[in-house]
């Protein structure tokens, strides 16, 4: 069985169809990526698969933890960048905290954020704020992550190293 699946997925607003009959797989392992124009309804079924808006029919089967990457990053900004980072590992997950900083902070040298662990979000360039909210992302360990607008705010020569 595939790590996603989706079928005849459909969704509107009122009268306007955002996505009719959509329908994809995702192995483990594998990369996709969905490309089109702005209003093409990319966010929107990022939004139904991962449940923050409903479909309107179709199924959506996925079995695992999942994390997402807003294009407004979404990073809390009274906490620290190592905070926004372990907060939901040690809360939500309830894993140790020697375990979660060390990872963090592994996850913010491999971002090329190491020098950056004590600032806060407004501190930070968009770029930075970008790499932060994928290693709060990373630092879930999900099974599958989406990115939505993932590279909008990277700077060129950094996207690839990051998304790789």
């Amino acid at each position: 069985m595939s790590l996603l699946e989706v079928k005849n997925l459909k969704k509107s607003f009122d009268d306007n169809v955002v996505l009719k009959d959509i329908s994809l797989n995702v192995e483990k392992g594998e990369v996709l990526c969905i490309i089109g124009p702005s209003g093409s309804g990319k966010s929107t079924l990022l939004r139904c698969i991962t449940k923050l808006d409903h479909e309107d029919s179709g199924d959506i089967n996925f079995d695992g933890a999942f994390g997402l990457v807003f294009q407004d990053f979404n990073l809390f900004p009274h906490h620290s960048v190592l905070k926004n980072i372990t907060n939901a590992p040690l809360k939500v997950q309830k894993r140790d905290k020697a375990e979660v900083l060390k990872s963090a902070r592994e996850l913010l040298k491999k971002m090329g954020l190491e020098d950056k662990e004590d600032a806060y979000p407004h501190e930070l360039s968009g770029g930075q704020q970008q790499r932060v909210s994928i290693a709060r992302a990373l630092a879930m360990n999900p099974d599958i992550l989406f990115f939505d607008e993932p590279t909008s705010a990277l700077d060129p020569e950094l996207t690839a190293e990051i998304l790789v």
